[in-house]
């Protein structure tokens, strides 16, 4: 009895009849398998998009916190400039003379006679 031939080995093969060789044939699909050297050129890949995708979104966020920080920063500049202002008035106030003759009476203090006064060389 003769074994039927399989659809696999008749490949390559010459029909018995009319010598043709079989091409038509269905093969069975094998999946594709990824070598070492690509496994690790995909990771590798996949690491670096990550990489670059998380420094991305860093920057930007270190760049709007650093915008919030000098908005801050500016507002609290322009109170400490109105404060050395409104201390630079009230200094000037208090060491204008009429300022110190007043602070004077109210301390209880008298104006000096004439021989109180020494004048320094």
């Amino acid at each position: 009895m003769v074994r039927p031939i399989a659809a696999g080995e008749m490949e390559g093969r010459r029909n018995n009849r009319n010598g043709i060789k079989v091409k038509n044939m269905r093969k069975k699909q094998e999946g594709h398998r990824l070598t070492f050297r690509q496994f690790f050129l995909i990771g590798f890949m996949v690491i670096l998009f990550m990489g670059t995708s998380i420094g991305y979104v860093w920057s930007n966020f270190e760049g709007t916190q650093i915008g919030y920080d000098l908005t801050r920063l500016q507002q609290e500049e322009l109170q400490l400039k109105e404060m050395n202002q409104k201390l630079r008035l009230e200094l000037a106030t208090y060491k204008s003379p009429q300022s110190l003759e007043k602070a004077i009476l109210r301390l209880g203090l008298k104006k000096p006679a004439l021989g109180q006064i020494v004048i320094l060389p």
